[in-house]
């Protein structure tokens, strides 16, 4: 049996918006998550929605598997593993 290496990465807005390939005039759907911990795109693809697959796979790209993704009222936290 492998062993793993864990990593935590923390995502802002601001993160995102610098991975857009041009500002954004209208603003697009959002992200609506419940009190239960369910997180809903209100209607993709959007610019949004591309720039955030495009900032985890950088981190795929390096190696990394994404096993989970919690969202704060400002943040994106992820958490990653990959073979030691």
């Amino acid at each position: 049996m492998g062993n793993w290496q864990y990593r935590i990465t923390v995502h802002t807005p601001a993160d995102v918006l610098d991975l857009l390939p041009e500002p954004v005039e209208q603003v697009p759907p959002t992200i609506f998550c419940d009190d239960q911990g369910a997180c809903y795109f209100d209607a993709g693809p959007n610019p949004f929605t591309r720039a955030i697959e495009q900032l985890l796979n950088q981190v795929g790209e390096q190696g990394w598997e994404l096993v989970q993704v919690t969202f704060r009222s400002d943040q994106m936290i992820c958490f990653w593993k990959r073979e030691a």
